[in-house]
């Protein structure tokens, strides 16, 4: 088992170098401190918050991203550095684009945030992200919204103007606090991009009711035809960045959060907002310990949004590529830098690696199937060791690339590499090859391949589909089978009519076989065949473009020169 390792003195004694690992414990990119740092948890469990979606419309690209991302480091913590995670998402299910939303469809706005929550909901399950353990709507959270911003106004950070309650940027600034933290280039272009904080519903109208225009709103005043809740100072429902602070707060009941997460995008004003009121609220000066943040998602150099409607349907996507060839797709990239996506050359090398260490879980366990350990040597030749050696290395580079801020796409090229070694390994043709070692090879690729959520608990769960699961139930049939056709294919040397019989057996195997999803394998050594349990649609079509192009070659050798 893995150990969680303790805090090193200093980040400086680590010397990054090309030819071993450095990196023996945990570090993240924090945004706070805009450094590599050790991670150190300051509970158990750890608190692990991330922004949920606003649900107004149909999930895209740019969600699988955020939310397969945040699902990976999850279980990494969780499944590699053995740390106890309580992981909480919340659901903003009121908000100014729901409600412009309900206003366009006719509808209730509840109804409309129900069926994009459900529709979102959906969409993870379908990407094999794994349900929060925490998952608090804003709406169920009005009364303790009401109740921090109380205590926000009683302690002089916050204000009320017709109706509606604002932050006091000003009074924060003046009692020695800074703003904002996580984005310093914002200060810029802070009315801009606090107006846009404001929701599309306000147009502005809010800036004459602040006594600065870097003051956001924490308690709107709701209009004719809004959803609203009573308050002491009217009628009225929570400010965008308030709802985090306290459904984080209310969850974990601590703080400070261990890790606070979400996309690039919300840095400013969403998570500066967020510091601001929080650390005036629990007189603190470190309201989250670790800010992680995933880059954009860019299409044709653009970031994919709705609002740009350049966005891809995560629906629409599925319906092209499996869910764990779109984890690829996301695993080939540093995790919190910008991702140029390109559908046709970045899922090429996702379908690329999806069907390498597919094919390499199809040919272990074959080989581990058919081994019999009484009957072979065991002691290690040269070749042996030098793969055994390069699994040890391997596994020495991958925990560097995940305590080096989880650094997915090196993990994936170390298996990768791992996986060249071994396919070469199992095809060398010596009858000696230790298959305990190749178990071993395929339990480290699978123990990490779990972690970042590209497989479930299956130990061969590279296989392409559901019908894999009864190989163990057809496996004397199907070995009975291969065995009588070896027997004969022995036989058939020694007869007369060669090429009616090797006719048979390969009807056998690309008829018979083929049909119920065995992909038979012959020997070049004279040895056993191998089967491979397969789709039978993949597998007929495959032999079909087989034969064809042979028959096309076969045809152009015969055409007179």
């Amino acid at each position: 088992m893995l150990r969680t390792f303790k805090r090193p003195s200093a980040l400086s004694k680590y010397h990054f170098s090309t030819s071993r690992p450095t990196l023996k414990t945990l570090h993240f990119q924090n945004s706070l401190s805009k450094t590599l740092v050790p991670f150190t948890p300051l509970t158990s469990p750890l608190s692990f918050y991330v922004c949920g979606p606003t649900v107004y419309s149909h999930s895209h690209l740019g969600h699988a991203r955020a939310y397969t991302t945040t699902d990976m480091i999850r279980r990494v913590l969780r499944d590699y550095f053995n740390y106890e995670v309580q992981f909480c998402m919340n659901i903003t299910d009121v908000d100014d684009k729901i409600i412009h939303k309900s206003h366009e469809q006719g509808k209730e706005v509840r109804q409309v945030a129900k069926e994009f929550e459900k529709e979102f909901m959906d969409r993870m399950q379908d990407l094999a992200v794994e349900p929060p353990d925490f998952v608090p709507r804003v709406s169920e959270y009005v009364q303790e919204v009401v109740q921090f911003v109380q205590r926000l106004e009683k302690k002089g950070f916050a204000y009320e103007a017709n109706g509606s309650v604002y932050f006091d940027v000003k009074e924060y600034l003046q009692r020695g606090n800074e703003y904002p933290k996580l984005n310093i280039a914002a200060k810029e272009q802070l009315e801009k991009l606090l107006e846009e904080g404001e929701g599309v519903l306000s147009n502005g109208e809010l800036s004459g009711e602040k006594k600065s225009p870097q003051d956001f709103v924490l308690w709107k005043k709701s209009k004719e035809n809004e959803p609203f809740w009573e308050s002491k100072w009217g009628n009225g429902r929570p400010g965008w960045h308030i709802e985090c602070s306290v459904m984080s707060h209310e969850v974990f009941q601590r703080y400070p959060i261990d890790i606070h997460a979400g996309g690039e995008d919300l840095k400013f004003p969403h998570h500066d907002n967020e510091i601001a009121q929080s650390e005036a609220h629990h007189g603190c000066d470190k309201w989250v310990n670790y800010w992680i943040h995933i880059g954009h998602l860019h299409i044709d150099k653009q970031k994919m949004s709705k609002s740009l409607k350049n966005f891809i349907k995560i629906k629409e996507f599925l319906k092209l590529y499996s869910s764990r060839q779109i984890r690829f797709l996301f695993l080939l990239q540093k995790w919190n830098k910008i991702m140029n996506f390109d559908p046709k050359v970045s899922m090429a090398e996702a379908i690329a690696k999806d069907s390498q260490f597919s094919e390499f879980f199809k040919q272990a366990r074959a080989i581990v199937r058919n081994y019999e350990i009484h009957q072979t040597s065991q002691k290690f030749n040269m070749e042996d060791k030098q793969l055994d050696s390069f699994l040890r290395d391997t596994k020495e580079r991958v925990h560097h690339h995940l305590c080096n801020n989880i650094d997915t796409p090196s993990v994936i090229n170390e298996l990768s590499s791992l996986i060249i070694k071994t396919n070469s390994y199992m095809k060398s043709g010596d009858n000696e090859l230790k298959a305990p070692l190749i178990l071993s090879i395929s339990r480290f690729i699978l123990k990490i391949s779990q972690c970042l959520g590209l497989i479930n608990d299956d130990p061969f769960g590279f296989d392409s589909t559901q019908e894999l699961t009864d190989e163990t139930s057809i496996e004397p049939f199907v070995q009975a089978t291969v065995d009588l056709r070896d027997r004969i294919k022995k036989l058939v040397f020694k007869s007369n009519i060669k090429k009616e019989l090797f006719e048979e057996l390969d009807k056998i195997r690309d008829e018979d076989l083929a049909r119920l999803g065995i992909r038979l394998e012959d020997s070049t050594t004279g040895g056993s065949s191998t089967w491979i349990k397969e789709d039978p649609d993949v597998l007929l079509s495959n032999i079909k473009e087989r034969k064809l192009g042979k028959k096309q070659k076969t045809n152009k050798a015969k055409k007179p020169s």
